[in-house]
């Protein structure tokens, strides 16, 4: 019974510091996107293996690596998602006659980003595709698997409500959110992920 609890400790005080890392290399904003692919990589290598808890020395590994291949990338993507924000913006703020449809296109470009945001992510740390590919397939995955998109959003938005309301797990929740996340999309795209995922 001991040595399950303390294994348990464990395993949570691992997740505890790579979310820590992830909120702190997230701090300068630009680096949100390498920093969360770099969170996405280790709680991959999390599941396949067993959990290494020398985090902090993985985390600047993998955290330079992806610095280097997606910073760009993230950039840009993370300009489309501020663009998002702020049309939700105008569109509350300014009364027209086309408000409603407009809202209800926001909702479904915002369904999609989100949803394309999550895949990136799991692709780009399970496959060794060039930027195009992991776009072309992250579009792919979002439309054509659509029960895990769907299911994937829905962790996500319901993590993010219970952080809002139990504010603490902020500490802890993006590094567990992350692990939930690419658990469904591997379980529910067990043999084209499995397929390749040793190759990476």
């Amino acid at each position: 019974m001991r040595d399950k609890i303390q294994r348990i400790l464990e395993i949570l005080t691992a997740f505890f510091f790579l979310n820590m890392l992830w909120i702190i290399f997230c701090l300068p904003i630009i680096t949100i996107f390498p920093s969360t692919m770099t969170m996405f990589s280790i709680v991959r290598r999390w599941k396949l293996n067993e959990i290494d808890y020398d985090v902090a020395k993985l985390f600047f590994s993998e955290f330079k690596e992806n610095a280097r291949k997606y910073f760009m990338l993230g950039v840009v993507w993370l300009i489309f998602g501020i663009l998002l924000i702020i049309d939700y913006f105008f569109i509350i703020t300014i009364q027209f006659e086309a408000r409603n449809l407009l809202f209800g296109l926001l909702f479904l470009g915002t369904f999609m980003y989100l949803g394309m945001s999550l895949f990136i992510f799991g692709i780009a740390v399970n496959f060794d595709l060039p930027k195009k590919a992991i776009f072309k397939n992250a579009l792919l995955y979002t439309i054509g698997k659509l029960g895990t998109t769907v299911l994937t959003v829905m962790i996500l938005v319901s993590m993010v409500i219970i952080c809002y309301i139990v504010p603490y797990l902020l500490w802890i929740i993006g590094s567990i959110t992350a692990f939930f996340i690419y658990t469904t999309m591997s379980n529910m795209n067990r043999v084209s992920w499995e397929k390749d995922s040793s190759q990476k």
